[in-house]
């Protein structure tokens, strides 16, 4: 067997690639659907350990215009913040935003009294032997509302699916990424074949 067919193999098998922070680069087509880039979307990644928080949104941020102002805060917190070309469909006005999140739970608190009187309601309606149809319907209905506002506010966008920036270790000028996109992973691998590798877990040494 070949060693390139070898390495397509192992790229077709593995997701995360390491690269270096100082010279990494992205390739000019979109991580989600290939298309030629039409827009440039950043990403701020803070290190797990300096993070505030141990999910996902504390290892990386992405913004939009809209954002710049969390993404100048968190450069200065010590992030690192990389810039990568997309299509202007899976790009910056299709990110999750700090206004779309803030957006979503102001009315997950609205909506909580509504759900509150279906409930009284549904108690009401138990106790009294009255037609539970109603309260039912309604109380489902801002359930539903709920569910659909999480998801807007909370609920990762293609891009931030495609391309997963899981963390950095800037003592090594490392970042790890998670590249959902055999094609584009390989498009990716290519470009930064000297400074580049797919391994198994994040505790893999680096290889010489």
């Amino acid at each position: 067997m070949s060693e390139d067919t070898e390495r397509n193999q192992e790229l077709a098998n593995l997701t995360l690639v390491r690269a270096k922070i100082s010279k990494v680069e992205f390739p000019e087509r979109c991580p989600v659907c290939l298309d030629e880039p039409e827009d440039l979307v950043s990403v701020a990644i803070t290190e797990r350990s300096s993070a505030v928080r141990g999910d996902e949104s504390a290892a990386s941020m992405w913004a939009n215009g809209k954002d710049k102002a969390d993404l100048i805060l968190a450069s200065a917190r010590g992030a690192v913040t990389f810039w990568v070309p997309t299509c202007t469909l899976h790009g910056s006005s299709n990110l999750r935003t700090g206004r779309a999140r803030f957006t979503a739970w102001a009315a997950v608190f609205v909506l909580f009294y509504p759900a509150l009187f279906f409930l009284l309601r549904i108690n009401a309606a138990m106790w009294s032997s009255r037609p539970l149809l109603e309260p039912v319907a309604g109380l489902a209905l801002i359930l539903l509302l709920f569910f659909v506002l999480l998801v807007y506010g909370y609920y990762p966008r293609a891009l931030e699916r495609s391309l997963k920036f899981v963390d950095i270790d800037r003592a090594r000028n490392t970042v790890y990424i998670d590249i959902m996109n055999d094609e584009y992973r390989k498009l990716f691998m290519d470009l930064n074949a000297m400074h580049a590798d797919v391994i198994h877990s994040i505790g893999d040494e680096p290889s010489e």
